[in-house]
């Protein structure tokens, strides 16, 4: 996002005072990607959480998660957080299943709706 889309900011921001966001679909360096909205500090304690189940090889992660999950989110957000997410098109080496959570920088969006 080259130039400062102060509508999605202000749904990231939102979103981050509500607790839940909307669908959203973006398009990002060609790839289009959907999800829901969520807000940082969900997305950050989720991946925390999944992280941190016993057994899993890549436990030790979690802390820098839940450290994340504490900060203070910037603003504007230099980032937007996704659960649920997929891939809907694009010539991409990404899997079409992305999995339960997508941080994407606001700088990589050309285009996006809700809905």
């Amino acid at each position: 996002m080259t130039t400062q889309d102060d509508l999605l900011i202000d749904l990231i921001n939102r979103t981050e005072m509500e607790g839940g966001g909307p669908r959203i679909t973006v398009v990002a360096h060609g790839a289009v990607i959907t999800g829901r909205l969520a807000p940082h500090r969900r997305w950050a304690t989720d991946l925390a959480e999944r992280l941190g189940d016993a057994g899993l090889p890549d436990e030790r992660f979690a802390a820098d998660f839940a450290r994340e999950a504490g900060e203070i989110p910037d603003y504007p957000p230099a980032f937007l957080h996704l659960q649920g997410c997929q891939l809907i098109s694009g010539a991409s080496s990404l899997p079409a299943a992305l999995g339960e959570s997508f941080r994407l920088p606001l700088t990589a969006v050309s285009a996006w709706s809700v809905g």
